[in-house]
């Protein structure tokens, strides 16, 4: 569990799924996700397993809890991307509580975390190209672009990147 001034981050069980059903078969919520829009049960269902398997390689996604209310905030994770040694972002915060910092504030306690364990020297963040709310959260993050780096097979997708020095030079 991981801590911060205002979220408490927790590793994603399958007892998440009632968020993970909201989230996901929501429009808006989804719409720059990889479906494009929402996600059939079954979809939302391994999607939650994908998330709690992550786990046993000692590192992936978070629950973000608000520590005052303890409602579910969104998740936050760094996960292994499809090519081997990149290491991605990735998040996503419940409308009713966007706006308000907490994405940017759970993914630097998320990258700390990830940056902490030896195999990673830099973690990347990956948006749509046209979800600008994404693409400044990962700026404001000290992401710069990385227009080399392809972690995904697909087209209009944005890749940044953080090295652990950047890191801690800005947030230690």
């Amino acid at each position: 569990m991981i801590e911060t001034s205002r979220l408490i981050l927790r590793p994603i069980e399958s007892t998440d799924l009632p968020f993970f059903k909201d989230f996901l078969s929501c429009p808006v919520s989804t719409r720059f996700l990889p479906n494009e829009g929402p996600y059939s049960p079954e979809q939302i269902a391994s999607y939650v397993r994908n998330r709690v398997e992550h786990w046993k390689h000692g590192f992936g996604s978070f629950m973000i809890i608000g520590k005052s209310s303890t409602e579910y905030v969104g998740y936050v994770g760094v996960e292994e991307s499809p090519f081997a040694g990149c290491f991605d972002l990735r998040y996503g915060v419940a409308r009713d509580h966007a706006g308000h910092g907490f994405a940017k504030e759970a993914a630097i306690a998320c990258i700390e975390y990830a940056l902490g364990r030896e195999e990673f020297d830099q973690v990347y963040g990956v948006s749509k190209e046209e979800n600008q709310a994404s693409v400044a959260i990962l700026q404001k993050l000290g992401m710069t672009p990385a227009p080399d780096a392809r972690l995904y097979d697909a087209d209009g997708l944005l890749t940044f990147a953080i090295s652990a020095a950047r890191f801690y030079e800005l947030y230690d």
